[in-house]
C-alpha cells in the first residue's frame, strides 16, 4: 500500500489517496487542505491509527472489532 499526494489544478488544495499494490484506490482523504503540510499530517494520523481502528457494523449496530 502507498500514498498519493497531490495538489488539484480545481482549487489548488492538497489532497491524499491511498493505494492498493495494485494501484487501485483504497482511501483518500475527506477533504482539501491549503497547506501540504497538513495533508502530509493526514497521512501521518491515518497510516499511526490504522492498526488500532476499531470495525463498527453499521448493519449490526455494534462494534466487531
Amino acid at each position: 500500500m502507498y500514498f498519493i499526494l497531490y495538489k488539484s489544478v480545481d482549487d489548488s488544495q492538497w489532497y491524499w489517496q491511498c493505494r492498493a499494490d495494485n494501484h487501485e484506490p483504497v482511501a483518500d482523504g475527506a477533504e482539501g487542505y491549503v497547506n501540504k503540510e497538513d495533508a502530509l499530517y493526514g497521512i501521518k494520523r491515518v497510516k499511526g491509527n490504522a492498526a488500532t481502528a476499531g470495525i463498527y457494523d453499521d448493519y449490526l449496530a455494534k462494534w466487531i472489532v
